[in-house]
């Protein structure tokens, strides 16, 4: 069941439909990009290189085409495994070195893109019970989920907000305001922004440089149930 959530999961980051397959050519040499996802049930190596993933980045609409390089590839990749480790009710974290060893390949594809990747799981449950799960069994063991009562406004789009900080001023301060003048916020530069939908927020993080524009890289995000009362303040 782990595997069809990291696929959803996967593809709600990428804002299209993916999908992983057991099977494919592995590296040679073993890949640069590695992670370990902890999640409920299971532990979730994963294994990739930055020039593969950056044609799913650029199907994906993350990064463009042409424009992206290995660090940027990497931190975005890190940032969407730790966003759906999150999701997962888990987190991430540094693979050992020489963990991607025992992997097996499998492959990822977004649209046009296709991207392999090592993928090791294994149980997570008591120390006495940890044992390897075959990556062919997982895929064909995971049921696809059933459809819940909110895939059907997954694909609705909302209006996003980053708020960097705010100030209460008197109508006579907002009247004087003129070109120069700097009004100070009520946060720290080195402090999280937020990332506000309905008028609340769903997640923080830092601010970024994309391809000339501003980003904001999630550290944190609120619980599912927080994030969907979100779209409920909207109607």
């Amino acid at each position: 069941m782990w595997l069809s959530r990291l696929e959803a999961e996967l593809a709600r980051e990428l804002g299209q439909p993916v999908t992983l397959t057991a099977g494919g050519e592995p590296f040679e040499p073993a890949p640069s990009l590695t992670a370990l996802l902890v999640v409920p049930g299971a532990r979730l190596s994963l294994a990739a290189e930055p020039g593969e993933m950056a044609g799913i980045l650029v199907a994906g609409r993350l990064i463009d085409e042409g424009q992206s390089d290995a660090e940027t590839v990497r931190e975005l990749w890190m940032g969407i495994l730790a966003s759906v480790a999150a999701r997962l009710e888990g987190r991430l974290e540094t693979e050992e070195a020489g963990g991607e060893a025992q992997a097996e390949p499998c492959t990822m594809r977004l649209g046009d893109a296709t991207a392999r990747l090592m993928l090791r799981a294994e149980q997570n449950g008591d120390p006495g019970e940890s044992a390897s799960v075959p990556i062919a069994q997982s895929v064909a063991a995971a049921p696809r989920a059933a459809a819940g009562p909110y895939d059907l406004l997954l694909e609705v789009e909302l209006d996003a907000q980053v708020r960097f900080g705010s100030r209460e001023l008197e109508l006579k301060d907002l009247l004087e305001l003129g070109p120069g003048d700097v009004v100070e916020l009520d946060r720290n530069v080195a402090d999280p922004v937020d990332l506000i939908v309905g008028g609340r927020i769903v997640a923080r993080g830092e601010v970024v440089l994309v391809n000339g524009n501003f980003g904001l890289r999630v550290t944190e995000v609120a619980e599912p149930v927080r994030r969907l009362e979100s779209i409920r303040c909207m109607a």
